[in-house]
């Protein structure tokens, strides 16, 4: 849901801020080489969340905690966990992968910067619909008139429904995953996983049907 092109100097536009590190980032800041941090993290010393594009991503409380000599105390399901974790899926890889589908080359720059604005602040509200403790109604109303621009703008574009339909996925599987890795790192109880995959798969699902019914609306 992150749409980006890269900036002039070829290097991928800022990410929000977060404390998921590369693996190259953890082994300097560990003071080891990759194949002992892989190692480690294979062996369960030292947790690792794996992007979409396979990279390794290290929470750095993690590595100072590994550093101290302490246990790892078990991390609650956040939101600012889970919302770093989905930006961190958004990574240079999966970005090209985007680029090379024919749906990506149709928006113009000036669409592509509010998908992106768009799609950051959908994953936020995402997110927030987890746990959102009443406040569920106005983060889907929010959802869904994010979902309607997406359709107004690719139907601007030129898109097909289909396409329309698997670009909205296409940025869509980060958060999906961020979501099943964190619940199986966290060992989260299988009641409340049930839950919380049921709550965001809704919820994204409530924004496509407004990305598909405002696209044939636009397309009349």
């Amino acid at each position: 849901m992150d749409h980006e092109r890269d900036h002039p100097s070829g290097d991928p536009a800022p990410r929000p801020p977060g404390r998921w590190l590369s693996i190259e980032a953890a082994c300097r800041l560990l003071g080891v080489d990759q194949s002992t941090l892989r190692r480690w993290s294979d062996q369960g010393k030292i947790p690792v969340f794996r992007t979409p594009g396979g990279h390794r991503r290290y929470n750095e409380e993690d590595l100072r905690a590994f550093l101290r000599g302490e246990m790892r105390p078990r991390r609650r399901m956040t939101r600012q966990a889970l919302t770093d974790l989905s930006f961190s899926g958004y990574e240079a890889d999966y970005l090209r992968q985007a680029r090379s589908r024919p749906w990506y080359g149709a928006y113009d720059s000036a669409q592509v910067a509010e998908l992106r604005h768009l799609g950051r602040r959908l994953v936020e509200l995402a997110v927030r619909a987890i746990a959102g403790r009443g406040e569920r109604a106005q983060l889907l109303d929010e959802g869904r008139q994010i979902g309607r621009r997406y359709g107004t703008l690719s139907a601007a574009a030129g898109l097909t429904p289909p396409d329309a339909v698997e670009a909205f996925l296409f940025f869509r599987a980060p958060v999906i995953q961020a979501v099943g890795r964190f619940i199986d790192e966290e060992n989260i109880p299988a009641k409340r996983a049930v839950r919380v995959f049921a709550e965001i798969t809704d919820f994204l699902d409530q924004v496509l049907i407004a990305t598909v019914a405002a696209h044939a609306d636009a397309a009349r």
